[in-house]
């Protein structure tokens, strides 16, 4: 299913990506394309909120490639990989792609998964974000079936 919203705010963002984040389950995979400056980050922390994890926290790993959020009264971690400055496919195995896809009890946000496309799980789900204006933002949220329940199809 394909969701389409557009957000007039850093806020509506957050909030589009906390209601997506009360959704996840273990193993999910969340990709998020857009250009510098589109919100990615943003999303992200709004995933961390829904799923019981401190937004604040979330930052832009650009230069470290990965960081993991946790909590030790919440159920989901969540692995935050930009893959920016990846050279492609050869890089991931120096960050552990395979293994970060196997840990147990954790949801993995991927910003610039064009760039990896091949090791990208076929079950994902699919965050194109869209400069429309200064504070404007087009997002379009591709999700699997199965977690696509509480989601309306039309923009709010």
């Amino acid at each position: 299913m394909t969701v389409l919203r557009t957000s007039h705010s850093e806020s509506e963002t957050l909030q589009l990506a906390e209601r997506l984040g009360r959704q996840l389950s273990a193993g999910d995979v969340v990709c998020l394309e857009g250009p510098l400056g589109s919100g990615k980050t943003c999303f992200v922390r709004g995933l961390a909120t829904g799923i019981g994890l401190d937004p604040s926290a979330v930052n832009s790993p650009t230069y470290v490639i990965w960081q993991r959020y946790e909590q030790s009264q919440t159920t989901l971690a969540l692995i935050h990989l930009d893959a920016f400055r990846l050279g492609g496919l050869d890089d991931l195995d120096s960050v552990g792609w395979e293994e970060l896809l196997e840990t147990p009890n954790t949801v993995i946000a991927v910003e610039w998964p064009s760039r990896i496309t091949a090791a990208l799980p076929a079950r994902r789900i699919d965050v194109v974000m869209t400069h429309v204006a200064a504070n404007t933002r087009r997002i379009e949220v591709k999700t699997p079936p199965e977690i696509t329940s509480t989601w309306e199809s039309t923009d709010a």
